[in-house]
């Protein structure tokens, strides 16, 4: 299917017209044009009417071939480098990916900043495209939960305190399908992170835990569970307990960001 095509086909899903479906990003004579695939669409234009209408861009993706395996393939090579801290990984991604989210090539230059200590650049980074901001709005696809996981620690700690509350007011494991539930189980493990780093013990961290401890019972979900108990016995001052999950965690190569730096 034709980008053109896949336009028409997601407008018509929503019930809306040319002009209502443009929302004042292009003209709507423009649209009707790429609708037709007589004129291309530029990808920031083309994020920008999705994101409008909540349309992730892995779905709208989706509908164009098999895009989404690809997709999470890539957020998992670039979790796996980031958390190994491998910057030359990160490189040959980015030089070598072929994106589907074309936020992802110059969100992996704010991956590499971060890794080299350059941490002015990487916010100067996500100020410069405020699709990167997730404190605004409710736009929570899966694109913007995997994004917030690496730029949560660059924002102010009661801000990022009000973000974990909203979560736990929208996301439930009954509703929620699994690949959601792990990037938002990603982010809640950050924060308890953030939260020890930071040295701010909070309602929230329990309630984070509760939250972890409550995920199914699959495989998908065990590290977080395991991290859950990990960062429970932190915060009951049971160190020994906590080191040993730690050295278990390393031991069969599932180390997390910063788990043994405690």
């Amino acid at each position: 299917m034709l980008v053109g095509e896949r336009l028409k086909e997601v407008r018509k899903s929503l019930k809306l017209n040319k002009t209502q479906k443009v929302s004042g990003t292009i003209s709507r004579s423009f649209y009707s044009r790429v609708e037709k695939n007589e004129n291309m669409i530029n990808a920031r234009d083309l994020m920008e009417i999705m994101y409008s209408h909540e349309v992730p861009m892995v779905k709208f993706c989706q509908g164009l071939g098999n895009t989404r395996p690809q997709i999470y393939a890539y957020h998992e090579r670039i979790l796996y480098a980031y958390l190994k801290k491998d910057v030359d990984a990160l490189n040959d991604i980015y030089h070598k990916g072929n994106f589907a989210d074309l936020r992802i090539k110059s969100f992996i230059i704010l991956l590499i900043s971060k890794l080299e200590g350059q941490t002015e650049e990487a916010k100067k980074i996500i100020q410069q495209d405020p699709s990167y901001n997730c404190l605004q709005g409710n736009n929570w696809n899966e694109e913007n939960l995997w994004f917030t996981f690496f730029i949560l620690d660059l924002y102010d700690f009661n801000q990022v305190r009000n973000l974990i509350d909203m979560f736990f007011n929208k996301y439930h494991a009954k509703n929620v399908d699994e690949y959601t539930m792990r990037l938002v189980s990603r982010i809640l493990v950050k924060y308890l992170d953030l939260c020890f780093k930071q040295g701010k013990r909070n309602n929230e961290m329990n309630q984070a835990i509760k939250f972890l401890k409550l995920l199914p019972n699959k495989v998908e979900f065990g590290i977080y569970k395991i991290l859950a108990t990990y960062y429970e016995e932190l915060l009951d001052n049971n160190f020994e307990n906590a080191q040993l999950i730690a050295d278990l965690l390393q031991d069969e190569d599932l180390d997390y960001e910063n788990v043994s730096d405690k």
